[in-house]
């Protein structure tokens, strides 16, 4: 079974950005605690988001979509962001 990576690519409304870091660092506490997130990480550059996330399988990466928070987090962030780029990989092993 391989490892499961997502990168999500955030343009982000200026005048939001604090309110979504808020909202992304509570969202990877929570990704964190789930027994199949190995990474959750992001990084910013003005009003640019990048987050990995990294999961010990697909099946991991599922109940990730599953949880509540996964929903809030989706909720709460929709009208702060601008644009969106979601990328999926399988780990090579």
């Amino acid at each position: 079974m391989s490892t499961h990576v997502i990168t999500v690519k955030y343009e982000i409304r200026p005048e939001r950005m604090d309110e979504f870091i808020q909202l992304i660092k509570e969202n990877s506490e929570k990704s964190l605690a789930e027994p199949g997130c190995l990474n959750y990480e992001a990084s910013m550059a003005g009003n640019k988001v990048f987050l990995y996330e990294k999961y010990k399988s697909e099946d991991d990466f599922k109940y990730h979509t599953t949880t509540e928070h996964f929903a809030n987090y989706g909720e709460k962030t929709k009208d702060l962001v601008i644009n969106k780029e979601i990328t999926m990989y399988k780990g090579l092993k």
